[in-house]
């Protein structure tokens, strides 16, 4: 086997992961709030070549720096965050909320003698239907609008080539649309589409696009192009059976906020 990931038991990283903890203990000592384990490793799912993701909680304000590095047959990215930091991380809702936020849910407490990571948990799924409702508008016009409209330029000019991108991609948002309008987040990035077609209220057009982005049926430039099409129109439909307004009432809305 070439270089890079090399196959390792899940006893051989836990100790690996308890010799950084207890390395960064004694280098930060009492600064320490509190250390934990994300992604794979934390949810149990983590397969032979799964790298070490850890979060370390500084008792400051204002700090946040990371450690990634390599050594051998083994990867780890260590994230320093001070706790305020890391709370307003958790209190955000983006468009890529169902990818981002289950690292601050499903942390695996190594050293939480406070039981800060409860917290962070807590603050991630106590937003308010109004926070998402704003990220669901910025996945539609931020995202969707502008790759229906590329998809739609593509084809006027005859450039297929770009195709599969965007449908590969207007199935990433399709699913980021779903998990939020379920306040639901995804066990990581390769899951995302086969884990969004189990939860409900998906638009129609959905399904297709999404089965054939896992398929990697995209050699058929009017098919790529037909399916994005149906969805985008399934999503206009979803929103407006929603009263998600997509559409913007004033032809041009600056205002001057001072």
């Amino acid at each position: 086997m070439r270089g890079g990931p090399q196959p390792m038991d899940r006893a051989k990283r836990m100790a690996l992961v308890h010799e950084i903890a207890d390395r960064v203990l004694t280098l930060y000592k009492e600064r320490i709030l509190a250390i934990g384990l994300y992604g794979s490793i934390a949810r149990g799912t983590d397969g032979p070549y799964s790298d070490i993701e850890m979060l370390c909680v500084l008792r400051s304000t204002g700090e946040e720096y990371s450690y990634e590095w390599s050594h051998g047959s083994w990867k780890a990215e260590v994230d320093f965050y001070s706790q305020d930091i890391l709370l307003r991380k958790a209190a955000e809702v983006d468009v890529d909320w169902p990818l981002t936020h289950g690292a601050y849910c499903d942390v695996l407490a190594l050293y939480d003698p406070e039981l800060f990571f409860a917290k962070l948990r807590d603050t991630v799924l106590s937003q308010s239907q109004e926070r998402f409702i704003t990220a669901i508008r910025g996945v539609i016009v931020g995202e969707l609008y502008e790759l229906i409209g590329k998809l739609r330029n593509a084809r006027h000019s005859e450039y297929t080539a770009c195709l599969p991108e965007l449908a590969l991609n207007m199935a990433k948002y399709g699913a980021f649309l779903v998990g939020l309008a379920n306040r639901r987040y995804y066990s990581n990035s390769t899951r995302v589409l086969e884990e969004s077609l189990n939860l409900p209220g998906r638009p129609a057009g959905y399904d297709a696009l999404c089965r054939m982005a896992m398929k990697g049926e995209l050699s058929d430039p009017d098919r790529v192009a037909e399916t994005c099409e149906t969805f985008w129109f399934g999503v206009e439909q979803w929103a407006t059976e929603r009263n998600i307004r997509i559409q913007e009432p004033r032809k041009i809305p600056i205002l001057n906020r001072h």
